[in-house]
């Protein structure tokens, strides 16, 4: 148990007041990690990071950012370094948007939109991170891809265009910073109850179409994510970089 000892260590959650950055962020803390819960709405932030606080003893705070902003995510740089003493150990990306239309309705405008966030994010939240990463000794960057990375549907045109430049992103990293003691890696969810799925949520018909995909028949709870973070982000997995783990109950397996 002690390999998943975060006591002595500090993170950053981006996107960690919902879904699966918030289940992130709990599990760090409630195993020790200092942790910062990051959201573009700030009300959400401290909402996430005071409950999370709540129950692991205080270990957890809010700090609001835009990912597509380069003077955004440069800021929460400053911020962490401020409270961190210069020195990050754990950067989880977990932000994301996902807009489904077929290619033909898809705008530059909307297109572009969600490169920004998904891809274009990843890269800054990586670039600014890094430097921090690099001051504490050791660093673990986990990105929240998708199985769209690997695998589509249509009407996902952008999502997963923009999930698999972020699969990309992930394994340059990992040859880039292996000489620096970090690791970069990425987590691959396939279907989970978060907001993000709630179209097909709320639609029974189609709810039941998408578990078909799914050996286990059907969608992930959130605290499923927990140990696939904890594992990347211990010293159990030193020798791990450059790589996917994916969570999916079995899809890409089919």
């Amino acid at each position: 148990m002690s390999l998943f000892d975060f006591s002595d260590a500090t993170a950053v959650v981006l996107g960690g007041a919902t879904g699966l950055g918030r289940a992130m962020a709990e599990g760090l803390a409630s195993h020790g990690a200092t942790v910062c819960v990051v959201s573009r709405s700030e009300d959400k932030a401290k909402a996430a990071a005071d409950a999370i606080a709540e129950q692991c003893d205080g270990r957890c705070w809010p700090c609001a950012a835009d990912v597509a902003s380069e003077a955004s995510i440069r800021q929460l740089r400053d911020t962490l370094s401020a409270r961190y003493a210069g020195r990050l150990n754990i950067a989880i990306n977990s932000a994301g948007i996902n807009v489904r239309n077929p290619i033909e309705r898809i705008s530059v405008d909307e297109w572009e939109s969600i490169q920004r966030v998904n891809s274009t994010g990843a890269f800054l939240f990586a670039r600014e991170m890094f430097p921090l990463l690099k001051s504490s000794g050791w660093g673990r960057l986990i990105n929240i891809t998708s199985i769209f990375a690997s695998r589509s549907f249509p009407g996902r045109t952008s999502y997963a265009s923009s999930k698999g430049a972020v699969l990309q992103l992930t394994r340059t990293l990992a040859i880039e910073w292996a000489d620096e003691n970090i690791t970069v890696n990425a987590i691959s969810p396939g279907p989970f109850l978060t907001d993000m799925t709630r179209p097909i949520l709320d639609n029974p018909e189609a709810y039941h179409r998408f578990c078909e995909n799914v050996p286990m028949k059907r969608f992930a709870e959130p605290h499923e994510l927990i140990t696939a973070c904890l594992f990347l982000a211990s010293p159990a997995s030193t020798f791990v970089t450059g790589a996917e783990i994916v969570v999916d109950g079995g899809w890409l397996a089919t």
